[in-house]
C-alpha cells in the first residue's frame, strides 16, 4: 500500500513533466518552422524587389530568418503617376542595428537635368577621370566602382553615367543623362578587403539596371555588355585613347613615366595625363607632367566658364614681362607647380568643343639662370627666354599630336575646323 501511495503521488508530476516536454518541443518546432517560413518569405521578397534587378542568388547569404526585410521603393518607372526625381529608387534592408541595418541593398536610377550634370562635372574638376569599371563600356558611358566600411562589415558600390541621345522621360525638364548607383553588402571585414568578385557583381548590377531603364525608355543608348573584360585606365603605359602621349617622341624629360586617362570613349569629354616619377633629360625646362582635356556641347561651355571665372581662359592674362637681358621670372612654391596651357576650339560630333593641353616644366632641373630664394614656401626662378620658348613649343607639339591621333579623343569625335585660341601662363606674378 505504501508503494501504491508513492506511485500515486509521483504520477501527477511525471504527467506534468511529459506535458511540459511536449509543449517545449512544440514551441521549438514552431519557432524553427516560423524562422524557415520567414527566411522563405525574405528570399521571395529579394527576388521580386527593385523590379527584379537584384542579384538574388549572390545575396542569399545575407538574408536572415529572424525578421522581415524592409523594402522601400518608388520612382516614376515604378509608379507612372508619381512625381519624382528618380526613375527607380529601391532600398531593401534586413536586421536592425544601433545606427544602421545589418545588411542593405540600394539601387537608384535618375534622369539628370543639365544643371545636375554641370554640378557633378564641377565637383570632379581637377580629379583625373580614371575608370576602374571592370566591364567594357561603350561610347557615351562612364563608370567606376568603390567600397566602404560599415558599422559591421563593408559594402561595395558601382556607378554609371549613360548618355541618352533620345532623351529620358520622367522629369519636367529635358534630360539626356542617366545616372545609376548601386550599393551591395560584402562579407569582407573592411573596405580594403573587398574582393574583385564583389566589385564585378556591383558593376553587373549597375549595368543590368542601366540596360533595363534605357530599353524601356527607348532613349537611344547602346546596351552595355556584362562580360568581364577590364579596361586599364592607369599604369606604366597609356590607354588606347591616350596612346598618342609618348614622352620620348615629344622629347620630354627622360625618366620613368606613369599615365592615367579614359579607358572608354565618351562623346562629351576626354582626359589623358602623364607624369614622371622624377625628372631629368633635355636642357631648358624639361616637361615632367602633361595633361590633355576636351569637352563638347554643354560640357564645353561649362568648362570654359569655369576657367574664365578664375582668370585662366585664353586672352585673360598678358604674357610674363621679359627683362632687358631676355630672361623671364616665374614664381613657384612647394604647393604649386607653374604650368603653361594651350587652348583650341573645334566642331566635333558632340557639338562645339574646346581642347586644352597643359605642360609642367621641372624648374629645379638646373636649367635656370638664377634663383632668388624668398622664403621656404615661394621662390622666384629666373629662366632664359629661349627656355620659355622651348616650353611653348612643347605645348604646341603636344596639342598637334593630340589633335592628329586617330585613336585620340579629337579623332574619335571627328573634330574639324580647329582653331588655336592661345596660351595661358598659369603661375603667379
Amino acid at each position: 500500500m505504501r508503494w501504491i501511495r508513492g506511485r500515486r503521488a509521483w504520477f501527477p508530476y511525471a504527467l506534468a513533466g511529459g506535458v511540459l516536454a511536449l509543449v517545449v518541443a512544440g514551441t521549438v518546432g514552431w519557432f524553427w518552422a516560423d524562422r524557415a517560413q520567414q527566411h522563405t518569405d525574405n528570399l521571395r521578397q529579394l527576388d521580386r524587389a527593385c523590379a527584379g534587378l537584384l542579384p538574388g542568388e549572390r545575396l542569399r547569404g545575407f538574408v536572415p530568418g529572424d525578421g522581415a526585410g524592409v523594402l522601400e521603393e518608388y520612382g516614376t518607372m515604378l509608379d507612372p503617376g508619381q512625381e519624382s526625381r528618380a526613375l527607380l529608387n529601391c532600398t531593401l534592408s534586413w536586421g536592425s542595428g544601433r545606427w544602421e541595418p545589418a545588411h542593405r541593398v540600394r539601387i537608384r536610377a535618375e534622369a539628370q537635368i543639365a544643371a545636375q550634370v554641370e554640378e557633378a562635372e564641377e565637383a570632379e574638376k581637377g580629379i583625373p577621370r580614371v575608370s576602374d569599371f571592370p566591364l567594357p563600356l561603350p561610347p557615351g558611358v562612364t563608370g567606376s566602382t568603390g567600397s566602404d566600411d560599415r558599422v559591421r562589415g563593408s559594402e561595395v558600390s558601382a556607378s554609371l553615367r549613360v548618355e541618352c541621345p533620345g532623351g529620358l522621360r520622367g522629369r519636367k525638364a529635358p534630360s539626356r543623362t542617366l545616372q545609376v548607383s548601386v550599393e551591395l553588402p560584402s562579407k569582407a571585414d573592411s573596405e580594403y578587403d573587398v574582393p574583385a568578385t564583389d566589385h564585378l557583381l556591383a558593376a553587373r548590377t549597375a549595368v543590368a539596371t542601366a540596360n533595363w531603364v534605357t530599353e524601356r525608355q527607348k532613349c537611344g543608348a547602346e546596351p552595355i555588355r556584362t562580360d568581364a573584360s577590364p579596361r586599364p585606365a592607369a599604369g606604366p603605359t597609356p590607354t588606347e585613347l591616350c596612346a598618342w602621349l609618348d614622352p620620348e617622341e615629344l622629347e620630354f624629360a627622360r625618366d620613368t613615366w606613369e599615365f592615367s586617362g579614359d579607358g572608354a570613349y565618351n562623346r562629351r569629354a576626354g582626359f589623358c595625363s602623364g607624369h614622371t616619377t622624377g625628372y631629368g633629360g633635355p636642357p631648358g625646362l624639361p616637361v615632367v607632367e602633361v595633361t590633355a582635356e576636351s569637352w563638347s556641347g554643354e560640357f564645353a561651355r561649362g568648362a570654359y566658364e569655369r576657367y574664365t571665372d578664375v582668370g585662366t581662359a585664353p586672352g585673360q592674362r598678358a604674357p610674363s614681362p621679359v627683362r632687358r637681358d631676355g630672361t623671364v621670372v616665374i614664381k613657384a612654391s612647394a604647393f604649386y607647380s607653374p604650368r603653361l596651357a594651350l587652348w583650341a576650339e573645334s566642331e566635333c560630333d558632340g557639338g562645339a568643343a574646346y581642347h586644352r593641353v597643359e605642360v609642367t616644366p621641372a624648374l629645379d632641373s638646373g636649367n635656370r639662370k638664377d634663383a632668388e630664394e624668398e622664403d621656404a614656401e615661394e621662390k622666384k626662378v629666373v629662366v632664359e627666354g629661349a627656355d620659355l620658348k622651348r616650353l611653348s613649343a612643347d605645348a604646341r607639339a603636344t596639342l598637334d599630336r593630340y589633335l592628329a591621333a586617330a585613336d585620340g579623343w579629337p579623332g574619335r569625335a571627328n573634330c574639324r575646323a580647329t582653331k588655336v585660341l592661345g596660351e595661358v601662363e598659369e603661375w603667379p606674378r
